[in-house]
């Protein structure tokens, strides 16, 4: 069945389904019905949990294959959740995921998720089936104009109330970012106040709470500021901030990058562009400088490096992250010149 994500909290108070695939390109909502998904089976009894990654492995299938037929020693049941990001259903993977699916494990949840799929994938024989025997939760991208209402039925979870003018102004501040946006609610649900905020108070509090992030950290990229680049990436480290979201949130701004370069390329006008990446105003000029600075090809060279990083995060390369990551916004900042060493992490 293919599932609407406003859905997912009803669906688990019933029995879970055996397989599940979520696709999206929001990266908060596809963590959070994650961990919905995980919690309420660890609920049901499956107690033994294996994660594996796609990444660039053409033979992805086999993996899959092997861990699913490999029978637990420890538990009963077991949750293998699989990333499938960035992940080639050609052939050989397809029709491994859609036997599964066709005849799935009764005491193995399969948690699969991707970025946002194309109609020749959502029309495919494995996609099909997998919508037959299981669940399929497409998330679709919060607009600009759904943020400020987003951020109201947010707040109002955890009993924080907001005006529909505050919420706008949260929404203008954070710039479309769900991450961004799901924080600032976080630490305003610790005020513990029954009273509801308007816009004055929440840009007052919010001001005087002023840190560097991640966010920051990406626009001083943006405009080739190394010395506050690594000053900002200094104070998440000391903030206990996960490398993993840092290297998300540059991962992210890179693809968009290459995406709007590859178009201009093409002949598209960067105003289109902006309007249909929907880049908020005050962000454009940012990047239109990075955009002067760097090609297409730059761009996939400065996401290589960071899928290295990401290896080394996973541990599947050897290296310093933080390194790692001071070499890459160096790189960045640096009109794309390749600090010596950054390659060999």
């Amino acid at each position: 069945m293919k599932l609407p994500y406003q859905q997912l909290e009803k669906h688990v108070t019933q029995q879970l389904a055996a397989c599940y695939l979520i696709s999206s390109d929001e990266l908060l909502l596809v963590q959070e019905a994650m961990d919905l998904l995980r919690s309420t089976a660890q609920k049901n009894g499956f107690s033994e949990r294996i994660r594996l990654f796609a990444e660039s492995d053409p033979d992805w299938g086999k993996l899959l294959y092997a861990h699913l037929h490999n029978l637990s020693l420890f538990s009963t049941k077991r949750i293998l959740e699989f990333d499938l990001r960035g992940a080639k259903f050609n052939q050989a993977n397809s029709e491994i995921l859609q036997t599964y699916a066709n005849q799935p494990q009764p005491n193995t949840l399969l948690l699969m998720h991707t970025h946002k799929l194309d109609k020749k994938n959502e029309q495919s024989q494995w996609y099909k089936t997998v919508e037959k025997n299981g669940v399929v939760i497409p998330i679709w991208p919060i607009h600009h104009e759904q943020l400020p209402q987003w951020i109201l039925q947010r707040a109002k979870k955890i009993n924080l109330n907001l005006t529909a003018k505050a919420a706008l102004w949260l929404a203008q501040q954070v710039e479309g970012n769900l991450f961004a946006a799901a924080t600032e609610i976080e630490k305003l649900s610790l005020l513990q106040t029954h009273d509801t905020l308007d816009e004055q108070a929440l840009e007052k509090i919010i001001t005087e709470d002023a840190r560097f992030d991640v966010f920051q950290l990406v626009d001083s990229l943006l405009i080739g500021n190394s010395k506050r680049a690594l000053h900002i990436l200094n104070n998440l480290f000391a903030d206990g901030t996960e490398p993993t979201l840092v290297l998300w949130a540059i991962t992210r701004e890179l693809r968009i990058l290459a995406d709007i370069s590859k178009q201009m390329q093409q002949g598209t006008a960067l105003t289109v562009l902006f309007n249909k990446f929907q880049i908020w105003e005050k962000r454009q000029a940012a990047m239109r400088a990075f955009l002067k600075r760097y090609s297409y090809e730059q761009c996939w060279e400065f996401l290589l490096i960071a899928a290295e990083i990401d290896r080394i995060i996973k541990g599947g390369t050897v290296g310093n992250v933080r390194d790692a990551l001071e070499q890459l916004i160096l790189s960045i900042t640096g009109n794309g010149i390749m600090i010596s060493g950054s390659c060999s992490y």
